[in-house]
């Protein structure tokens, strides 16, 4: 018997190999199309988060740090309306005790040692810090499916005419 055609077998196999990889093309392009929108998304909250913070360091230029409020928040306007954000501050600790265990070291060869100087500075170091900085948060919020995803963003600002009391 001579064959010169595909057996109805060869023609639906052939038919799901097809399938198989057209739909795994398609589910990869889906994807793609997601990871990039999320990739989209998430740049537009960066660059927001960063316009906010400028914001804020603009309008509190010059001023006491006391100025600075713990929270503000808000929406943002216009095609951006599908973000809001969220503003606080709070006291920067800074605690340099570490330092002291550092350089008092342990054991006879501490005690032998001579006392450093700079061991009586470091609480008036560390108050100075306190006193004179704050740290800054802006997050950004934005619905993703059915959730909520966040960027948050965090920055120092320090009183450079703070005097230093030592």
């Amino acid at each position: 018997m001579n064959r010169k055609g595909f057996t109805l077998i060869e023609v639906l196999i052939a038919m799901a190999i097809f399938v198989t990889a057209f739909f795994s093309i398609i589910d990869s392009q889906n994807m793609n199309v997601r990871s990039s929108a999320r990739a989209r998304r998430m740049s537009q909250a960066t660059l927001l988060a960063e316009q906010k913070l400028s914001e804020v360091m603009l309008k509190y230029d010059g001023k006491s740090l006391s100025e600075i409020p713990e929270k503000e928040e808000g929406q943002f306007e216009k095609q951006f309306s599908s973000y809001r954000w969220v503003f606080s501050s709070q006291d920067f600790n800074y605690d340099l005790s570490f330092l002291v265990q550092m350089m008092q070291g342990e054991g006879e060869e501490a005690k032998e040692q001579q006392q450093s100087p700079i061991l009586a500075y470091l609480p008036k170091i560390s108050k100075f810090i306190q006193n004179s900085s704050k740290e800054i948060t802006v997050t950004i919020y934005w619905k993703e499916g059915s959730g909520e995803r966040n960027f948050t963003l965090t920055t120092h600002l320090f009183n450079y005419k703070q005097p230093v009391q030592l």
